[in-house]
């Protein structure tokens, strides 16, 4: 029976191919990065904006080292993105989260703009909320600082586009 089973599973396949690969669809697409001063510059301040599609290499250069990337295709009136990188660690006997976990909603129709909420655990695990007002998007191709937490030395990024294929 397992047999016949597999044989007319394999038919199927051949009849009916299923591509496995990821294909984009055209629309915006979306970035968000978050970084966190990584200590090797004094005068560190957080830009912001930074112009091109690339900030990784300019936030380096600047003494920023990047925690969380992400990249959303064809993108929808108010979507939202959960976005999260934490890392669960025991200290003094307790759990602790270290890292980002945020929400941030997309407004398309009008004036393009995110707001949402990043809670940030950083040094020691004491969590911060970052309220992401509306900020505004207007133009593509620019990471615009959603976010800044001074105490925590953490600050995160948007940036939209439009096209056809993810090209980063």
């Amino acid at each position: 029976m397992k047999k016949h089973i597999y044989q007319a599973l394999m038919l199927l396949a051949a009849i009916f191919p299923v591509s496995l690969t990821a294909q984009a669809a055209s629309g915006t697409h979306v970035h968000f990065a978050a970084f966190f001063n990584n200590g090797t510059n004094a005068d560190f301040q957080f830009p912001a904006t930074v112009a091109g599609d690339d900030i990784e290499k300019p936030m380096a250069e600047k003494g920023a080292e990047m925690m969380l990337f992400a990249h959303s295709v064809s993108i929808q009136d108010s979507d939202v993105l959960n976005l999260q990188n934490d890392t669960l660690r025991e200290v003094d006997g307790a759990f602790k989260d270290f890292g980002l976990n945020c929400q941030i909603t997309m407004h398309t129709v009008g004036e393009w703009n995110v707001s949402g909420m990043c809670e940030d655990f950083i040094t020691g695990g004491d969590k911060s909320n970052q309220i992401i007002a509306p900020v505004s998007i207007p133009k593509q191709l620019i990471w615009y600082k959603v976010f800044e937490d001074k105490e925590q030395g953490m600050a995160g990024y948007f940036m939209k586009e439009q096209g056809q294929d993810f090209g980063h």
